[in-house]
Formats: structure tokens, sequence, C-alpha cells
């Protein structure tokens, strides 16, 4: 029993931990990763090889699928050339020195940026031809006694593609792509001739070269039209390429496996006229790298396990011995209450240890003491703001105590006077909150508009047209006062007739819209551009003399962003209306609301 003891008592050391933990940690992941985890990583390594295989692939059929529609594109601008249409409909208006002009001009100034050297045929419907390069007649015999040739020439807007490696044309007897299309009036939808544009296969094939392995270009019949492989050329696909099964979809990736041998296929289709471009590798060429990579790793985990068995030992024994030394000293510090520092001793980093400690101790005591006085500081200043309610609630019992003495005396028009400016005044005192409901701010101002009624007596009318959907508005408080306000002094109270206030709401999209209205004597153009010019005005410019509307605008851009505020619109001698826009939002519930 003391033996086990003693034994547990050894492995939970620091050193013992630190060194056996990092040999187990650094071993068993080791044997996971290379046991469990080594075919899932081959089989992501082959998929991301794939993959680039597969952009490597794209690319060089993107500039494949360019170099046959420059070919079409090419042939398309000689067959709409007005003089190659009349030369085909009707060869003996031009000389034999015309004709070579047409051949100069027209058949041997082609541009592209794909190809350098082409070959170009035109024939008519009576064998007559014109070519950039010589022809033996056995060989234009040959051609036009096809039968593919007499099947095209007999149907209008016809297009074959193919490879010329055995029935050639052209006397030098190279391999050559070529784009055979029918020359077809459009009017009459009769073929007024042919034209045959081809280029030789090597222009085709350095676009091939840049993939690893074998390349092949093969058309919808299994031919190999271009390849890396040069002897390939012209002859059918071998078994691999039709094992992947490159015809049952436009692109992909297959590893095949044959006689023992893995091969990996990726394929692409040319859009223009669906050949493919096949990649065959040899898996273990592919993979040769990756197997040789397994091994060296091995060996160099090896290598570093021995070497950093001994570091660890080391590095185990240097931080167990001065971290023994720190508990004691640090035992001895909490005996005393934290009020006495550390003596910094020892290693670098144990020294540092030590003297961050002793910091962090002095902080705490610092923060303690500080957090003290702040406690202390809020409720001192909670004591002061119970105190400052009580002047504004005393000034309102006092209203209230007035205004019911005024209606014992039956002075009515003063208790109601009383009565309004005392809702006025619990409305500014409020509950602390600067956002309220839409409802709560008409209550406001219906107070402020009963004791207004007080000096225009029947002069003023007030009309309130809001959807009751919309009297949950959370609106800036206070803030129709002042609007309402400037309606009556400076719109109403000028005119002679009867005054009236509309207050509307509407809901536009994602916008609250307020619409205070009068029908007062207006603002002139002059004074309505400079109001507007103040409201446009930043926050940080200078108030103007009356400050009420500005106030309000502010209020509104700094609650919810410079796209709200306060729009000002007048009529001299009509009236004027005020338009706040607001963004849609419910007010919250409950005293003493702020955002």
């Amino acid at each position: 029993m003391m033996g086990l003891r003693h034994l547990l008592g050894r492995w939970n050391s620091i050193r013992n931990k630190i060194f056996f933990s990092v040999l187990i940690f650094l071993i068993i992941p080791f044997l996971l990763t290379f046991y469990m985890m080594d075919k899932p990583l081959e089989k992501v390594i082959e998929q991301k090889i794939g993959s680039s295989a597969q952009d490597a692939l794209y690319l060089v059929n993107f500039n494949v699928g360019l170099f046959l529609e420059d070919m079409l594109n090419s042939a398309v601008d000689i067959t709409i050339n007005p003089d190659i249409t009349k030369l085909l409909k009707d060869p003996g208006a031009f000389s034999e020195y015309e004709k070579l002009r047409l051949n100069d001009t027209v058949l041997n100034r082609l541009f592209s940026s794909y190809f350098t050297n082409t070959y170009v045929t035109l024939f008519d419907r009576q064998a007559n031809w014109l070519s950039t390069s010589y022809m033996p007649e056995h060989l234009i015999q040959e051609y036009v006694g096809s039968g593919w040739y007499r099947e095209m020439i007999g149907k209008p807007y016809q297009i074959k593609w193919m490879l010329n490696n055995k029935q050639l044309l052209y006397s030098d007897r190279k391999p050559i792509i070529t784009l055979v299309k029918t020359i077809t009036e459009l009017q009459t939808t009769d073929n007024i001739g042919m034209i045959v544009f081809s280029v030789a296969e090597t222009e085709l094939r350095k676009y091939l070269k840049g993939l690893q392995g074998s390349v092949y270009l093969i058309d919808k019949q299994g031919t190999i039209l271009s390849s890396t492989d040069q002897p390939r050329i012209g002859q059918q696909a071998s078994e691999e390429i039709d094992a992947a099964g490159v015809w049952k979809g436009t692109k992909g990736q297959q590893i095949i496996k044959k006689e023992g041998q893995k091969w990996i296929v990726n394929y692409d289709t040319v859009h223009i006229n669906g050949w493919k471009i096949i990649q065959v590798v040899p898996y273990d060429t592919v993979f040769k790298e990756i197997f040789d990579i397994r091994r060296a790793n091995i060996l160099i985990f090896i290598i570093i396990f021995i070497i950093f068995s001994i570091i660890t030992l080391s590095i185990s024994y240097g931080i167990s011995k001065p971290l023994k030394l720190l508990r004691k000293r640090m035992q001895e510090l909490e005996e005393r209450g934290f009020y006495s520092a550390i003596a910094v001793t020892g290693p670098e980093e144990i020294a540092s240890l030590i003297e961050t400690y002793n910091k962090m101790v002095n902080e705490i005591r610092g923060l303690l003491s500080r957090v003290k006085e702040e406690y202390e500081q809020k409720e001192d200043m909670r004591f002061r703001a119970l105190q400052a309610q009580i002047n504004p609630h005393f000034i309102l019992n006092t209203l209230n105590n007035i205004k019911w003495m005024a209606y014992i005396r039956n002075d009515g028009e003063v208790g109601d006077m009383l009565s309004n400016l005392g809702g006025m005044l619990e409305g500014s005192i409020g509950r602390g909150a600067s956002l309220i409901p839409l409802r709560q701010e008409l209550d406001y101002i219906e107070n402020y508009i009963g004791l207004m009624k007080m000096k225009f007596h029947d002069q003023l009318s007030v009309v309130v047209d809001i959807p009751e959907m919309l009297m949950e508005q959370e609106v800036i408080n206070i803030m129709l006062q002042p609007i309402i306000e400037n309606s009556l002094f400076h719109g109403i109270e000028p005119m002679a007739g009867k005054g009236c206030i509309t207050i509307r709401a509407r809901q536009e999209g994602e916008r609250f819209v307020l619409v205070v209205q009068d029908n007062g004597v207006g603002i002139e153009s002059g004074k309505l551009e400079e109001l507007n010019r103040r409201l446009a005005a930043g926050s940080a410019d200078p108030p103007p003399e009356r400050i009420g509307v500005k106030n309000v605008h502010d209020r509104i851009r700094l609650q919810y962003g410079e796209e709200f505020g306060i729009r000002i619109t007048s009529v001299p001698g009509e009236g004027t209306a005020v338009e706040y826009q607001l963004p849609i939002k419910k007010a919250e519930k409950g005293p003493g609301h702020e955002t």
C-alpha cells in the first residue's frame, strides 16, 4: 500500500507529468493518424489532386474552345464578304488576276492569336475552287466526290468538324484540323458553295502539352484528333478511356483499374462541337511522391521523438525545481493576507512570473479601494437624484392644490388653466423617458392646446386624424409642442379668420410620417429657405436665435440617423406644413425607458 502511494506521489510530480504526458500525447495521436487516418487522408489528397487537375483541364478546354471559335469566326468572316459571295454565284465574272487578288486580300489576310498557318479553300456548286495552298487535281476530285461532301452541299446551314490525316486535300500532306461549312444564301436558303477552313494539328497540340500524363482530343466517334502522344493521332481511343465512361457526362474524373494497374482519367467537353479533352495519368506516378514523403515523415518522427524525449526531461526538471520554491513562497503570502510581496528569485521566466504576481496583488488592492469609493459615490448620487425629484413634484402638488381651490371658488377658467399647466408639467418631468408612445405625446399636446385656447378662444381648432394602429409608435418626448407653438404665434395669431391645426399620421413602408399643418399666414420664401438651410446644418454648427424646431430636428437625427428628421413646406397666405419622418418602431413599455 505504501509502495503504491509512493508510486502515485512520484507520478503526481510536475516533472513526471510533463515528461510522460508529452510522450503519450505525442505517440498516441501519431499512431491513430497513421493507422486510422491514413486512407482518408489519401482520399482527401486524391480529391485535391483531382480538383487541381480539373482546374488545369478547364483552362486547356477554355483555350481549345477559343481556338475552335476563332476558326469558326474566321470562316464566317470570309463567307460574308460580298466579293466572295459574288465569286461563288458567278465565277466567270472574275478574271484570274481578280481571283488572285481575292485570295491575297481575303483568304490570306486572317489574324488570330491562337493559330498562324491556315488552309482555306472555297468551292462553288460546280466544284470550281479557290485555295490558299496548292491542291493536286486528283485530291480535289477525291474530296468533292466523297459521300459526306455531297450530303452537305445538298443541305443548307451545315457544319462539320474533322481531322484530315488520310483523305488529305493539300500537297504538304500534314494532319490538319478542318472545319467544313456550307455557304447558304439567306434569301433562298440555297447553298452557293462551301468553305473548308483548316489549321495544322500542331497548332492545337501546343495547348495540350501543359497537362501531366497523356492528353487526347477525341471526337464523338472516338477518333483521336490531337494528342501529346503523336503516334496515337488518327487512331481510336484506348480501352482505359472507354472504361472511364467519358461519354456519359460533360466533365468529371474516374479512377480505373486494369490488370493490377490504376489510372486517373480526367475529362471535359468542348462546348462548340462536343469533342472530349481527356487526360490519362498513371496513379502511381501521381502518388509516388506522397508515398516517399510518408516514409520520410516516419523516419523524421522517430528522430524527433528521441531528441524530444531528451529535451523534455531537461525542461521538466528545470521547471519543477523553481516552481517548488515559488509554491512555498506563495503559501507564505497567503498566510499574511496578501499584504507582503514575494521576493523575485529563480530563473528569468519564474522571476517574471513572481514580478507579475506582485503587480497583480497591488492592482487588486487598488481595485478594491476604487470599487469601494465608486459605490459610495453612486449611493450619494442616487440620494441627490431622489432629492432633485422632490422639487418638481412639490410644484406639481402645489399647482393641484391651487387648482382645486379655484374650482371651489367657482373660478373654472383659472382651474382649467392650472389643470392644463399641471398636465404639461407632469408630462415634461414624466418618468425620465425621452422616447414615449405617440399617444402620450398627444396627451401632453392636448393639455398645451387647452391652455392656449384660453387665449385664442373660438379662433383656434385642432383636428387629430391618426389611425389607432399608430398610437403606440415611438416618438421623441416633447417634439410636437415647439412646432404647434410656432403655428399658433407665427401662423394663426397674425391672421384675421379662424385658425385650424391638423395633425395627421401615416405609414410609408418602414417610415412613420407625422404631419402638423396649419392654415395660417405661411412663411415667405426667403425665410423658408433660410429655415431649411439651418435644419440641414450639422448639429455641431452654432444654433440660431430660435432653436425650438432645430432642437427637435437634431434630436430626431441623433436618435435615429441622418436620413430622418423634419421637413417644412409653406405657401404664403395658405399655411405651413411640418413633416416628421421617423422609423416605424413600437414604443417599449415600462417606466424610465431610455434608448
